[in-house]
């Protein structure tokens, strides 16, 4: 019983912040000191790197960082290749135009009883802007 207590509980936290993120949705969410920096050139088959920096922040022993990076908005064709890691997660995109992209980050515990707790770390939105690789017509 108390595992649906919580799954409810999970359920209407989750559609609550659906609903506030839309409202906020330029605003970053978790720990103030957590930031994401995005580098690499922005074209067609060029890998970039984004970045999980977190100051003096580190993930405690025997926890783990989660990330997930979800494509919100893109151009028709193939998805971009997302290779997630902490702190480095890389990105290649296949086709130009516009990408909206939502990241997050977790800190991960699992508990003795099969649980996890999860502690959002950092989520942001970026959208970026992915150009034709050069002598591609």
């Amino acid at each position: 019983m108390r595992g649906f207590q919580i799954l409810l509980l999970l359920a209407a936290m989750h559609l609550a912040g659906g609903a506030l993120g839309a409202q906020a949705s330029s605003q970053d969410k978790g720990r103030a000191d957590a930031r994401l920096t995005i580098a690499g050139d922005r074209v067609v088959g060029a890998e970039l790197v984004a970045t999980f920096e977190m100051g003096d922040y580190e993930v405690s022993e025997g926890m783990y960082a989660s990330i997930n990076v979800d494509v919100m908005e893109r151009p028709e064709g193939q998805r971009p290749d997302i290779q997630t890691g902490y702190p480095w997660t890389r990105l290649v995109f296949n086709a130009p135009g516009i990408y909206e992209l939502r990241f997050r980050l977790n800190q991960v515990s699992k508990s003795s009883c099969g649980g996890v707790d999860a502690v959002l770390l950092l989520e942001t939105t970026r959208v970026l802007e992915i150009a034709p690789a050069e002598g591609v017509r």
